[in-house]
């Protein structure tokens, strides 16, 4: 059973990555009304929000450790911390990447069965590609490696610490679309605004770096996180 925590440091091991299977069903709730109209309208129609919106993207402070396993990742895994620049975003191609992040999502949390590395055993927390059975870590690495596969920048994809309300920690994969920060999580089949997750924020990878991490700015007051 996950420990209750209030921070996570380099090497520590995250400990709300596992929850029951998910049941899979067709009407997957995607929480942002950007998205909706996406999937419901022409792609015309889906104007990017004003960039300058704080509650849009994740903010960040100052440069900070990576997690360790993340960095032994990085040793084992080159190619995926590279920068990758992808295709550009374009208004006309929203429902088309709206479509992939969706379909991507449901695909992880359907293929990768729960697991979390064994500390019974005393095996140490690890990052895994191709896992089919995994914890929280493992379904958001795969969620970028197919992404960036189908040609979406690593800019747009980052890797995040955070704390759930009950204090557990947990990772999801953040991507960035059409100006705005969503969560693909292992979690729940939904896509919500980052801010919607009730998540506290704690690390995120870099834009322009993905072997360098960021500590989230405090405060986030005010978006329904505890």
């Amino acid at each position: 059973m996950a420990q209750r925590q209030t921070e996570t440091r380099p090497g520590q091991r995250l400990g709300r990555c596992m929850r029951q299977q998910l049941p899979f069903r067709t009407g997957t709730v995607l929480a942002a009304g950007l998205l909706t109209a996406a999937l419901a309208g022409p792609a015309a129609a889906v104007q990017p929000p004003p960039a300058q919106e704080p509650a849009a993207l994740v903010p960040v402070s100052r440069q900070v450790l990576p997690p360790l396993a993340h960095a032994r990742f990085c040793l084992r895994h080159p190619g995926q911390c590279a920068v990758h620049g992808g295709r550009p975003q374009s208004v006309g191609s929203a429902k088309a990447q709206l479509a992939e992040l969706v379909r991507i999502n449901l695909a992880v949390n359907r293929d990768i069965t729960p697991q979390t590395d064994g500390t019974a055993q005393g095996i140490a927390d690890e990052w895994r590609l191709n896992a089919v059975r995994g914890d929280c870590e493992d379904y958001a690495l795969q969620k970028r490696k197919r992404l960036i596969n189908l040609g979406w920048p690593s800019k747009s994809l980052r890797l995040a610490t955070v704390l759930a309300p009950d204090g557990t920690g947990h990772a999801v994969l953040i991507a960035r679309f059409h100006g705005r920060d969503f969560a693909l999580d292992n979690l729940t089949n939904e896509i919500r605004p980052w801010r919607e997750t009730g998540y506290r924020f704690l690390k995120i990878q870099s834009e322009t770096d993905p072997k360098a991490w960021y500590s989230v700015a405090a405060p986030q007051a005010g978006d329904g996180l505890s």
